[in-house]
């Protein structure tokens, strides 16, 4: 577990200017946190100072020039590309044994709830009084290729791990106004539960980014997600 972060945000490095992003410079810039390092694909790689922590919001084409400056220069990554290769997962996995990597699959603290709920829901209806045909539900834009998207699949892997039974079916659609939605169901004879998380704006993950970046700055090396940045964060918060 990293030592409490020191007051005020690291120096980041932001790569890619794509939603999240934009979003993300748009959040520094907002709150005051210090930018020392911008990288995109047409502006290349720009850099005042070597980033404390670096985000990357790009795509998986740049995957390696990221994990090469975060190796040589020993600069935590949060890592928010989802859609990347085996080689490059393990790419991944291997920088993290040097510096703490963050990989993001989803940046909001809303989802982690989710998660949590489903976890918890699983846990009261293993018996036959509780057992119920469960389904995930997710909605992105039509830009929106990579289906079913990182975040159905982790929600539908956290309910098969706490409950012991796979999900009937993962549904996804491409249509509707940015973000994202995305919706666990279990349904009995008669009634449903619908746990459902909406997000409608950029500013949301972005805000997510930052928390987890402040994490990293002081984190050991290692491989985590979001949901061990969740569980310190909350767990220091809790009495």
């Amino acid at each position: 577990m990293p030592e409490t972060p020191a007051t005020g945000g690291p120096a980041l490095g932001v790569v890619g200017r794509g939603r999240l992003g934009t979003a993300l410079l748009a959040a520094c810039r907002a709150d005051g946190t210090p930018v020392s390092l911008t990288a995109s694909r047409g502006g290349g790689w720009q850099a005042d100072a070597v980033p404390e922590v670096i985000v990357d919001a790009s795509a998986p084409e740049a995957h390696d020039d990221v994990l090469d400056y975060c190796a040589s220069h020993r600069v935590p990554l949060v890592a928010c590309v989802s859609n990347l290769t085996d080689a490059q997962w393990a790419s991944l996995a291997e920088l993290a044994t040097v510096v703490p990597v963050v990989r993001a699959t989803n940046l909001s603290f809303a989802h982690y709830l989710q998660l949590r709920i489903a976890e918890f829901t699983a846990v009261l209806t293993r018996g036959p009084l509780g057992a119920a045909g469960t389904t995930v539900r997710e909605r992105h834009p039509a830009g929106k290729a990579h289906r079913p998207s990182a975040t159905a699949l982790v929600l539908a892997e956290t309910w098969t791990g706490a409950s012991g039974r796979a999900v009937t079916d993962i549904a996804d659609e491409r249509a509707g106004l940015p973000v994202s939605e995305h919706e666990l169901t279990h349904t009995w004879d008669g009634e449903s539960l619908h746990v459902r998380h909406h997000v409608g704006s950029w500013a949301v993950p972005a805000r997510g980014a930052l928390t987890a970046a402040r994490w990293a700055r002081t984190a050991p090396p290692g491989l985590v997600t979001m949901r061990t940045v969740y569980d310190d964060l909350t767990a220091r918060s809790t009495p």
